[in-house]
């Protein structure tokens, strides 16, 4: 090593020594978008994935092979077109660096590609698209991480080249093989004792950046919507932000007051959106005053009566707040505009004094139509509310409500954290609107406890969705994720822009763009230090059943009936790069039309979020085709599954016998299906053995075995015992039967096992190198582990056993006949599990409100009973 380089090197381990306690870290929303190729004659940034949206097929993720942090950057050139540049932004914003000659640019790279060359020419250019050059010598690494150091001196620049605005690397190399990969890891500029990141970043120098874009984030969002969106409403906010042609934006915002002022009261934009409005540019009330004309602030006012008067019904706000009217996130969109209106409207001299109707009917006004009311309803309206009698004789203004929402509201909260947060758990399209309400109420609710109470209750969230999310890939649990095994996770979204991504839930998102809620520092760590959180089980109780009892109490006929203590456990199994998890459910508990609607259970993959494990229904009858030959119908997860978890192993079975109960406008319904389990086609390899079919996915490997009777071959046996026998057992069989190997078929492109019998029990078996050493060591000791079909009374309804492999593992009990509980260790699953919440980094007990979140030397303590 030369001089240069020994010095290079030296000031490499001194800058990460002064970061022992803040090491850098990557981000998955924001490394990939750095990178980017081209043409001899345009620069990289011309085609990296700024928005996101634009994919480039040569750069990935790898979880396996890198020397920092959770990743590194795999550069593919045969899967790049016309690719002569290749390199990466120093930033996303334009924030840059302050720099001068003192500094290098520090790297880890790997080439493997014997034929590559060792000499590449290295260019960075500054804002001004000015260009300074050197060379990188000893480029090819040889298929070994290596570490570099390019000093700025050594650069050859223009007199005006400007080191405080160097905004992009690019390499030019020649040509690599059919075969190359490139792999970056640890990028920075390194100088004067500090640790500059470009790709992995100390979390100081993240939570910075996010504060100094944030303002240029938003921005850029709300050019896009002023340009275009889906509701006028929204151009007319987005040019009133901006401050520009106020006079079309007011235009604009007068055709969507009109057209609000007849649409869907229960509609999940136009409340929240007219509200926003008035806190932003009203004349009394706004940050942007004078943006809003005299008289789109009066129709404004006069519209978000028209909405809301009759839903406000300050006798609603006094019941139980586990009566959820219609669906949860509607709930929050009538209850949360109920408060914040009310608050608009006790400070607005021609509503003040307004009297509100109070029917005091229940829950769900103008939720559809309330059905029959009995004879004489008197001056009732019969397209509201239920059938209760809660009037009390008294009128009631603006602010009476006002208060009356405010206590309930910090009742709420504090009940959702003391039980398990939502029915509707991390729904990865609803969970954007539940928030959009609950932001609506800590930013314009106007009371400063009621704000704290909902920034602890954020941190609660954030910190429990972190938890089983690496790479942002959310495992575990989820409800109302419909129709799609690999859809979309709005969380993902709103969590990435407080991370410092931009906005990109578009119509939906632009509240938490302007949000002022920020992320505690333990919940940044725990999102970005996956390798740091190692692998864990993450166990919590959620809610989603109904209280047993019929008839339903007066004015919930539109509403759900929430038991808080719900006898359901969500468990994960958590690691760096792949989850499994499900939620079990006590078999007598009573489901709300919520608990049951769109349940995922499964496995995710942090290195790609096609490569997943989940339990799917096929052919929805009849506007689907059940399954015919190979061919499939369209993919529903309304199928509800009796499971078991330990670790690593997961155990299910389609059910039927459950106990569902529903508002009176939601109907019974019995789907029609055939069963399947997702597998998509982004595995590495595939592979079947004897009944198992084997998964690989870089390091994470999966195997799934359908878990059924030889019925044929017991048959034939039985016959030989005893001829004619009965269906029934008898002391002289078998106590256990031979296993089916050909329990299942495939669909047309092989991304969904489609099993020969619905109610076949499912074995889920996950793993991975660090566990198993090999994806071939894994499948052996699969098969090796012990499973078992016992024979009970009635042929066919057999009792699985089965004994993971690895040391320890507990023997696994499942009756495939019936609703018994299942066992592991001996033990039943104890549904009325002691703690809310439950993994090394979140600890509370049930029912106390009393949280404590731990991690990398950050703890956060809520109490939710203050």
């Amino acid at each position: 090593m030369n001089i240069k380089k020994l010095l290079a090197a030296i000031l490499l381990i001194s800058t990460s020594a002064c970061f022992a306690d803040d090491k850098p870290l990557d981000y998955w929303d924001e490394e990939i978008r750095l990178f980017g190729i081209s043409s001899a004659k345009h620069n990289i940034d011309s085609s990296a994935q700024k928005s996101g949206n634009k994919k480039i097929p040569a750069f990935a993720y790898d979880l396996s092979d890198k020397v920092n942090g959770d990743f590194s950057v795999t550069y593919t050139p045969s899967l790049g077109e016309n690719a002569a540049r290749f390199g990466f932004m120093t930033q996303l914003w334009g924030n840059y660096f302050e720099l001068n000659d003192n500094f290098s640019l520090s790297f880890q790279m790997k080439v493997s590609d014997k034929n590559a060359s060792n000499e590449w020419k290295v260019s960075i250019l500054d804002s001004k698209n000015r260009v300074a050059t050197t060379t990188l010598k000893g480029a090819n690494t040889k298929g070994k991480w290596q570490a570099f150091s390019i000093s700025l001196k050594g650069f050859k620049m223009p007199t005006s080249f400007d080191m405080n605005s160097i905004k992009l690397v690019q390499f030019e190399a020649g040509k690599f093989s059919e075969n190359a990969v490139i792999k970056f890891d640890k990028i920075a500029f390194t100088g004067e004792g500090k640790f500059l990141g470009i790709s992995d970043k100390p979390l100081k120098q993240r939570m910075d950046e996010v504060e100094a874009t944030n303002q240029k984030r938003i921005n850029a969002s709300m050019e896009q919507h002023a340009r275009k969106a889906p509701f006028p409403l929204l151009t007319a906010f987005a040019l009133m932000y901006l401050n520009k042609d106020l006079d079309k934006a007011n235009e604009i915002a007068l055709k969507g007051f009109e057209a609000a002022a007849t649409a869907d009261h229960w509609g999940l934009f136009q409340n929240t959106m007219i509200i926003r409005m008035y806190y932003y540019f009203s004349s009394t009330a706004g940050k942007f005053k004078g943006r809003m004309s005299e008289e789109a602030e009066k129709k404004l006012l006069d519209v978000l009566w028209e909405r809301t008067y009759e839903k406000n019904d300050i006798h609603w706000a006094r019941q139980s707040t586990w009566y959820l009217d219609g669906s949860e996130n509607h709930d929050l969109n009538a209850k949360t505009s109920s408060l914040v209106s009310s608050r608009i409207f006790m400070n607005e001299p021609d509503y003040q004094d307004r009297i509100y109707p109070d029917y005091g009917f229940g829950g769900g006004y103008f939720y559809g139509h309330s059905g029959y009311l009995g004879q004489n309803p008197g001056d009732r309206t019969k397209s509201s509310g239920g059938r209760a009698n809660l009037k009390d004789g008294k009128e009631y203004t603006a602010k009476d409500h006002y208060h009356a929402w405010l206590k309930y509201f910090k009742t709420y909260f504090p009940e959702r954290a003391r039980h398990g947060f939502f029915v509707e758990n991390y729904a990865p399209g609803y969970s954007k609107h539940t928030w959009n309400m609950i932001d609506l109420a800590r930013s314009f609710g106007g009371d400063e406890s009621l704000s704290s109470l909902i920034d602890d209750f954020a941190d609660l969230y954030w910190a429990a969705w972190v938890q089983a999310a690496p790479g942002g890939i959310l495992g575990g649990p989820k409800t109302r994720h419909h129709s799609k095994a690999t859809d979309w996770d709005s969380n993902a979204r709103m969590i990435s822009v407080k991370l410092g991504s931009k906005g990109n839930n578009h119509v939906w998102g632009y509240w938490n763009e302007l949000s002022s809620y920020k992320l505690p520092k333990v919940v940044w760590k725990m999102a970005l230090d996956r390798e740091g959180m190692q692998r864990f089980v993450y166990k919590s109780r959620g809610i989603g059943e109904e209280v047993n009892k019929l008839p339903r109490p007066p004015g919930t006929e539109r509403s759900l009936v929430i038991e808080p203590n719900s006898r359901f456990l969500k468990y994960v199994y958590v690691t760096p790069q792949y989850t499994l998890g499900t939620q079990m459910d006590y078999p007598l508990a009573a489901h709300s039309h919520l608990s049951t609607a769109g349940r995922w259970h499964g496995m995710t993959v942090a290195a790609d979020a096609k490569a997943r494990i989940v339990p799917v229904g096929i052919g929805v009858e009849p506007t689907n085709p059940v399954v015919i030959s190979n061919k499939v119908g369209k993919i529903t997860m309304e199928l509800m599954y009796k499971t078991s978890q330990h670790e690593n192993t997961f155990i299910f079975q389609r059910t039927e016998n459950y106990l569902l109960i529903d508002p009176d406008w939601f109907p019974l319904k019995n789907l029609q299906s055939k069963q399947g389990v997702y597998v998509g086609n982004a595995w590495d390899s595939v592979k079947e053995d004897a009944g198992w079919i084997f998964f690989k996915k870089g390091d994470v490997y999966a195997g799934i075995r359908p878990v059924v009777r030889d019925v044929d071959f017991e048959k034939a046996k039985m016959e030989k015992i005893r001829p004619g026998n009965s269906s029934f057992m008898r002391p002289h069989f078998d106590a256990t039967v031979k296993m089916n190997e050909h329990s299942y078929a495939w669909n047309e492109d092989k991304s969904i096992i489609l099993l020969n019998n619905d109610f076949t029990p499912v074995i889920i078996q996950s793993g991975d190198k660090a566990l198993f050493g090999s994806f071939a060591s894994f499948m052996q000791s699969v098969k090796n582990a012990r499973l078992e079909l016992y024979n009970t009374v009635v042929h066919e309804f057999d009792e699985l056993v089965y004994t993971p492999p690895g040391k320890d593992a507990p023997e696994m009990i499942f009756n495939a006949g019936n609703m018994e509980i299942p066992r592991i260790g001996g033990e039943y699953i104890n549904y009325e599990y002691p703690m809310t919440f439950d993994s090394p980094y979140i600890k509370s007990n049930y029912g106390s409100g009393v949280i404590s979140v731990n991690y990398g030397g950050e703890s956060m303590n809520l109490n939710f009973n203050k």
